[in-house]
């Protein structure tokens, strides 16, 4: 039997099943704009990633193109991967009659932004996937009642 400590070999399997889940969603997401798989792949897969220092979801700041609002969320899609780092667009998240907000509850829906960061992987040990389909879902529009 195998028993690891709370030491460094546990930190490195971590993150290297985080750099292994990051590596297969954005080879889905890569996948899914070939011809054959539209349709059938997401070209966006969502998650939260948990940092290493607090175990909590990570949280970044980005500003919406076109209100140039800030927003804050620990909702991403994967941009781009390296051997050390990564880079993640941020989902922007929104409620059921299309309130951005600023939770780890899962959101209604998501929206695909400009905003990027670039972080190290050490930073993260886990990941949490979330429904592809949350993304760019329409709102419900909630009218009055006469």
């Amino acid at each position: 039997m195998i028993e690891y400590g709370h030491g460094k070999e546990n930190e490195d399997e971590s993150v290297c099943c985080v750099k292994s889940t990051l590596k297969t969603i954005l080879e889905i997401q890569n996948k899914a704009k070939l011809p054959i798989f539209q349709g059938i792949l997401q070209e966006t897969i969502p998650f939260i990633l948990y940092s290493s220092a607090t175990v909590e979801p990570y949280f970044a700041i980005g500003i919406t193109s076109a209100s140039q609002i800030p927003f804050r969320t620990c909702f991403f899609r994967i941009e781009d991967l390296t051997n050390s780092s990564v880079q993640l667009s941020l989902l922007r998240p929104f409620d059921v009659e299309g309130n951005c907000i600023d939770t780890i509850d899962t959101p209604y829906r998501l929206e695909r932004t400009n905003s990027k960061v670039m972080i190290s992987i050490q930073c993260f040990c886990s990941i949490q996937c979330i429904s592809p389909k949350l993304v760019n879902r329409q709102s419900i529009i909630v009218g009055h009642k006469w």
